[in-house]
């Protein structure tokens, strides 16, 4: 792959204000325990600075992809939509995870995390999903301490979210390239799932060994 990038660095002041803006949102996001500030107020901080600064102007507004936003917007809709409305809650209750052993309800809501997080982003499903299984966990008590506690779930939760890119709404970096027209949704889905079993294996054997240790 050969790229070509014409121009070169300016070292003016708009430089020094989005090194600065993007030092102190970053920050902030890490900093939210103690400054009770939301992620989502904080994410307002670099585009108030960098409009009233003039570093963003209308044009480039124009030349957003606003079909990718929207694409992602939806992902998080619908994510929204199934935990408001309770089906979300329901799906989960009627699983008999009571039932089950530690290590089956561990690989099986990583499975419903993958599946869910390919249709409706990655952030959304984490979002959605571990709030319930942090209850479902907790009302299991002790018996999950074989596989390394509640941690070891909720972790999944996020390694199985990761993962999943087989979409173009599944994260938006995958939307981002989609947007280029170089890659076909098809060739996507190909690789990605691919990419996701692996990193599916890779990441809950590691996963069980912590657990298994008690890492946590």
């Amino acid at each position: 792959i050969e790229l070509e990038i014409e121009g070169e660095v300016q070292h003016n002041w708009r430089t020094a204000v989005v090194a600065i803006t993007f030092i102190i949102t970053v920050l902030l996001w890490i900093c939210d325990r103690w400054t009770g500030v939301g992620s989502n107020t904080v994410a307002m901080i670099p585009i108030v600075v960098f409009a009233f600064t003039g570093v963003i102007k209308a044009r480039d507004l124009e030349e957003i992809n606003w079909s990718v936003i929207w694409m992602v917007a939806g992902g998080f809709a619908l994510g929204l939509a199934l935990n408001e409305s309770g089906l979300a809650e329901n799906v989960i209750k009627s699983i008999p995870f009571g039932s089950w052993s530690p290590v089956i309800i561990l690989l099986a809501s990583g499975i419903i995390c993958y599946i869910l997080s390919n249709f409706i982003s990655n952030t959304a499903t984490a979002a959605l999903l571990v709030p319930i299984l942090a209850v479902v966990c907790k009302g299991m008590g002790d018996s999950l301490n074989s596989i390394g506690g509640t941690p070891t779930v909720l972790i999944g939760i996020a390694v199985a979210a990761s993962v999943a890119m087989t979409l173009p709404i599944s994260t938006p970096p995958n939307a981002i390239a989609h947007s280029t027209g170089l890659v076909e949704q098809k060739e996507m889905m190909k690789i990605g799932l691919t990419m996701g079993i692996i990193g599916l294996v890779l990441g809950y054997a590691l996963l069980f060994v912590l657990g298994e240790m008690h890492v946590w």
